[in-house]
């Protein structure tokens, strides 16, 4: 520590180690999951709503336990969930590439998504938001654009493994990629917050130092004006938001697993399928790093609200989509919306809400979202194995949306202490 530049931040070194497990963290993605449905299928002859039953049952419990991680990340720090969540995703996916039935399957993948979504998705975006205040909204749209850069990058790269050595390759591969890029900087350079190494956050002067004269706290006033999360539950507003979160969250992830089995339906080639993959995460990526500036200068809150209406009219889009051009529309924006609401749910509690329960806080948000992830997608699988269809859960997800945007907008979550 001493022999580090006095510049450097070490902030940065967090979020960069949050960042690196974010992107390792793309095996888990529906995104990436996609690729594997069709080769899973055909050689064991599963069904589309067995898959994306795993998905909801990580989904389920993951939300379930998400409460419990947030308080964890805030009383010990971000650095043991996300180690323990990365070690869990990386030994699931090497088992995935050696299981032989669907409970197999179902084990793996939903120990995989409980670490996911109820561990390492919380404790990342917690552990830049314990450590930067003026420029959060930025820094934190780095974190997930480089999440998001990882399924730009893992998407054709599973595709091509998956051609050469076969799904179970591919699975490996994503495990021991977890295991060294996750696991390891986290275990090794993520710590809880600013003050517990002498640092005042945003790199400013600790309090000792402000005291003699120097600057003063900028995190002072953010902790003054934190409430805790039985406060927050007092709040109506609170609870309008986890509404939203919750149709939201299940409008736009419900295409998500069906995405390439869906287009490739539609008429594309699987190549050009799997493409769309690639362009929805770059649109994501472009969309963390929007959503993060502008969340500096605008509500959180406002700006999700836009995203969830922009939802809508890309689910009746996808309704019709049969071109690559459509497609590539389509695809773009479901990224933008994904990853920006993704990006901006922190935000937005901790602008409502400060850092000082922030883990607590959005470990309840978290939870609100993923059972919606898993309501999603499990509807749509189970609406095409009945009707051979998605065009009639495709259009509901639509009304879904716009139902989550209009709550958001009514719900005024804004009550923090003066």
């Amino acid at each position: 520590m001493k022999a580090r530049p006095k510049s450097l931040y070490y902030g940065w070194v967090v979020a960069g180690a949050a960042g690196s497990i974010q992107l390792a963290n793309a095996a888990t993605a529906i995104s990436i999951l996609t690729i594997f449905v069709a080769p899973m299928s055909e050689e064991f002859g599963w069904g589309r709503g067995e898959v994306a039953g795993a998905t909801a049952a990580g989904a389920i419990l993951g939300a379930a336990l998400a409460p419990f991680i947030g308080r964890l990340v805030d009383r010990f720090g971000a650095r043991v969930v996300l180690t323990a969540g990365g070690a869990v995703i990386g030994l699931a996916c090497v088992y995935l590439s050696q299981m032989q039935t669907l409970l197999g399957f179902y084990l793996a993948f939903t120990a995989a998504r409980i670490a996911d979504q109820g561990g390492v998705k919380i404790a990342a975006s917690v552990s830049v938001g314990k450590w930067f205040q003026r420029y959060r909204g930025r820094v934190t749209g780095l974190v997930f654009f480089v999440e998001t850069a990882g399924v730009i990058a893992l998407a054709p790269i599973t595709h091509l493994v998956i051609g050469q050595w076969g799904w179970r390759g591919a699975w490996l591969g994503l495990g021991t990629l977890m295991l060294a890029l996750g696991v390891v900087p986290c275990a090794v350079w993520v710590r809880r917050q600013p003050e517990d190494m002498g640092l005042a956050i945003d790199g400013g002067k600790p309090a000792a130092d402000a005291e003699a004269g120097g600057s003063t706290l900028p995190a002072s006033a953010d902790e003054a004006q934190s409430l805790t999360l039985g406060e927050a539950t007092r709040t109506p507003g609170f609870w309008v938001a986890l509404t939203a979160l919750f149709l939201g969250s299940s409008a736009v992830a419900g295409p998500g697993l069906h995405l390439v089995p869906y287009l490739t339906e539609r008429g594309l080639s699987a190549t050009a399928a799997v493409s769309a993959i690639s362009v929805m995460a770059t649109a994501g990526a472009a969309g963390a790093i929007l959503s993060g500036v502008a969340a500096d200068r605008v509500s959180p809150r406002w700006l999700m609200v836009a995203l969830y209406a922009t939802g809508a009219a890309a689910l009746l889009l996808l309704v019709q989509a049969d071109t690559l051009a459509e497609t590539y529309a389509v695809v773009i924006l479901m990224g933008l919306i994904g990853t920006g609401v993704n990006t901006l749910t922190p935000l937005m509690w901790a602008a409502n809400y400060g850092r000082g329960s922030l883990g607590a806080i959005h470990g309840v948000g978290r939870a609100s979202q993923v059972l919606g992830f898993a309501v999603g997608p499990l509807a749509s699988g189970i609406a095409y194995d009945s009707a051979g269809t998605y065009r009639g859960v495709f259009l509901a997800l639509a009304v879904v949306v716009l139902a989550a945007a209009a709550l958001l907008a009514a719900a005024g979550v804004r009550s923090r202490r003066r």
